[in-house]
Order: structure tokens, then sequence, then C-alpha cells
């Protein structure tokens, strides 16, 4: 499978003048990502999976903010059963895993610990084992797989990868986010709800590696603090439905709306508990879930547009791709605005719980 890739968007290099705050948090050393060059239209999609012509599926895909996907919607692949693309599936995570790792440049032997993530993931042995394996890492280099979070997974995998680095402080941690939303998507049915059609709508096949460290001489954002806060009474709003016949992500029509209800709140907490407030956030890295998630995230904490621009541009390329969406965010964040030293950025994520997700890093 022929794969794009980008590159680091950090290495190692001397560091001065830094302040003493920021050097106590492990940094986010290196970021690439890695996408196939199947990319489709929001028309190729509808045709391809016999919605063409409806007037309903039609209007969501021309007002959901996204306008082309990487997906691997082949006839062969969409003839099969869910159970019958797993074999497939695992490989295509596992090469696309491969070429970002590679993009990082990292020494294998230089791994202390591998935590991959994936809202598909029905074999094994996981993702993590399998990069470890590849790169032939020391056996007893840590693993971890997390699957079944989602869009909410971006804060919890860099707080955990941050904790295993007191174990390893010497050594680097892996952070390998992984989706194939092609594999939960089936063609239309009479039947369908219009859960399954919004889904088809939004979600696209993405792949992001982070190489964290404690190295003082590292460059890219350390993080400084993060939080989840899960929203009560919301199980219901995100969930992957799984039948004979076909799956898809339901999503809740107020999902956009139970995110936004309490965030400000929920975000000036975690920021007086950081010494700041909202005026000290110079980047935004806002999880492009959908066009009403990133609406009612920039009306709830009062964002201006090009606060929210990079969450636009990667609905619009590539869709929401899950696990990790808010990596291609803080990549293109990055590339784009060159934060120096002294800036800060805020990661804010949502997904399945509904669960929202706080990060604050700072260069």
């Amino acid at each position: 499978m022929n794969t794009a890739v980008t590159g680091p968007i950090s290495t190692v290099e001397p560091r001065e003048h830094v302040p003493p705050s920021v050097h106590r948090g492990p940094r986010i050393a290196a970021l690439a990502v890695a996408d196939s060059e199947t990319v489709l239209s929001q028309a190729q999609v509808l045709e391809r999976l016999g919605l063409a012509g409806d007037e309903f599926a039609e209007g969501i895909f021309a007002r959901c903010g996204v306008q082309r996907r990487h997906l691997e919607l082949s006839d062969e692949l969409l003839a099969r059963g869910l159970q019958d693309r797993t074999p497939q599936v695992e490989q295509e995570l596992l090469e696309r895993s491969i070429r970002a790792v590679d993009a990082l440049e990292v020494d294998p032997r230089e791994i202390g610990t591998v935590i991959s993530a994936s809202l598909y993931s029905l074999g094994v042995p996981t993702l993590a084992h399998r990069l470890v394996d590849h790169y032939a890492m020391d056996p007893t280099t840590d693993k971890y797989h997390i699957t079944g979070v989602g869009c909410a997974s971006g804060v919890p995998l860099m707080k955990l990868a941050s904790q295993t680095l007191h174990d390893h402080p010497e050594r680097k941690t892996l952070v390998v986010a992984a989706e194939s939303m092609s594999s939960t998507l089936t063609r239309a049915t009479p039947d369908d709800p219009k859960a399954k059609t919004v889904g088809s709508a939004i979600f696209g096949d993405g792949c992001a590696a982070a190489l964290l460290s404690r190295d003082p001489r590292a460059v890219g954002p350390a993080i400084l603090a993060s939080q989840v806060h899960q929203i009560g009474d919301t199980q219901d709003a995100v969930s992957l439905h799984f039948s004979d016949e076909h799956s898809y992500l339901h999503l809740a029509r107020e999902l956009p709306d139970l995110a936004g209800a309490n965030l400000l709140a929920v975000v000036e907490r975690f920021l007086r508990r950081n010494h700041l407030e909202r005026s000290d956030i110079d980047h935004w890295i806002v999880h492009p879930g959908g066009r009403r998630i990133i609406e009612n995230v920039q009306t709830a904490l009062d964002l201006c547009t090009e606060d929210v621009a990079t969450s636009w541009s990667a609905l619009a390329d590539h869709g929401n791709i899950g696990t990790p969406s808010i990596l291609y965010v803080l990549k293109d964040t990055i590339e784009r605005y060159e934060p120096g030293p002294g800036g800060r950025g805020l990661m804010v994520t949502i997904g399945p719980g509904v669960t929202v997700g706080l990060m604050l890093l700072g260069w």
C-alpha cells in the first residue's frame, strides 16, 4: 500500500533561554503522520457507499465541513463482512504505522516504551507488539495498546506516555495512533438509520506517531499539565454499532451541545490551577470532530476564526480520523505558526464518554 508521509516536526538540538518551568515537562520531541494515497472526494464516497442521489445523505456530506478523505473503500473491502476484513485492516494499520515511525528517524534502541491506540482492534498480537517485533527492539521494551477511546485518546495517551518516562528517564516513549475508519463503513441499505449516514460523511483513515523524551536538549512542546473530564449521563452519545449486515459509529445529534455546554468552566478551572487565563494561551489545538464540534468549542471558548484555522483544515482534508486527529492539528499548528520560546498551547479533545481532554503545552 502506498502511503504519503510527512516527517518529524522537531529533533534533538541544544536549547537556550528556556523558562525553568518548561524544562520540567517531558517533550513531544518529534511528530509525524502517514496517510494512504487513496484520497476520495465526498462525491466519490457517496457513490461507493451507494448514497449518491439520496437527498439526506448529499445534504449531510455537503454541510459537514469535509472536502476529501483518505479512505480504502475498494470494491473488494466493501464486499467483505466485518470480521473478514480484520487481517487486511490490521496489516494496513501496521504498514501505515511503520511509515510514520520511520519518518521520526529514531533509533529503536532508544525506545523504552511503545504505546499504540486504535478504535479498530479485533486481533492479537496488538499493534504495539508488532512494532516492537518489526524494529527488533529490546525484548524487555514495555508495550501497551489502548482501544475503544477514539477521539478522546489524545490527552490520556500523552499523559500515559509521560508517566512511562519516570521508569525509563534515559530512554524515549513511542506513541502510535492509527485508525482505519474504512473498516467500519458499509454500503447503504434501505433500513439504515440516519446516524449511519452522518458517520459515513465525516470519518477518515490516518496515523500519527509521536516521540516523547526527557532529554533537556529536545525541542518541541513540553507537556506541562493535563486533565480529562467525563460528562455524566452521556454514555450513549458516542457508540460503535456492529451487526451482521453493517456497522457505524453513532454520534448523538446533541453531542456538540453536550461537549460545549460547560466547556468554558472546565477550561478556566484547569487554567487557573496552572496560574493561567485564556488570554495566556497562544495556540488552541481543537479536535476536528466535525463542523458542529469545532463551532461549539469556538463559541464556548470565545475563540476567533484564526484560533481554529488548523482544526478546519484538518477536517476539510482528512475528516475526523478518531484517535490521531488531535496530533494532526498539533503538527499543522507547529508548522503554520512556528511557536517560539515561552509560547503556550492548549489541546482540547472531545470523544466517547463523553470525555473532554485538556493538555497544556509549552515551548
